[in-house]
């Protein structure tokens, strides 16, 4: 398995992990740690990306857009 395979399926795993919560927007968003997310720097790439959005809170969930 090449990084970038890598990468992608550990994007996958994550955003899964954002629909098996329901955190769809900011009023149910979730820490990363209740997300079992436990390196932050997995969701920068899909921050940038605009995947997902961070709260004023420190909590993030995945946009339907």
């Amino acid at each position: 398995m090449n990084v970038v395979t890598a990468i992608l399926m550990n994007k996958k795993k994550i955003i899964k992990l954002f629909e098996v919560s329901k955190a769809y927007s900011a009023d149910s968003a979730k820490s990363l740690d209740e997300l079992g997310i436990f390196n932050p720097d997995a969701t920068f790439e899909l921050l940038y990306d605009n995947v997902i959005s961070a709260t004023e809170d420190g909590k993030y969930y995945l946009n339907k857009n």
